[in-house]
């Protein structure tokens, strides 16, 4: 829906396909209630906890195939 795209304003059929619903949309905005805000914070959080972790562990993992896949290599090409 960008201008620099589409100089003359004119919608796509996708996004005159979207444009309703997302009018719905910004008209009557659904609420959250308390107990859902919460828990999505918390969820959140947990999530921002164990990412570095997770990312550690994804590093070594990949370092050991990668060094494994080059062991393999090596063994190959010796025969």
């Amino acid at each position: 829906m960008s201008d620099h795209q589409n100089p003359a304003g004119e919608l796509s059929p996708a996004e005159r396909r979207l444009s309703e619903p997302l009018d719905q949309l910004r008209a009557s905005p659904p609420s959250a209630t308390p107990e859902l805000i919460g828990r999505i914070i918390r969820q959140a959080r947990w999530q921002r906890a164990i990412r570095g972790p997770l990312v550690l562990v994804g590093a070594v993992a990949s370092a050991f195939a990668d060094g494994l896949g080059l062991l393999m290599r090596r063994s190959a090409g010796r025969r």
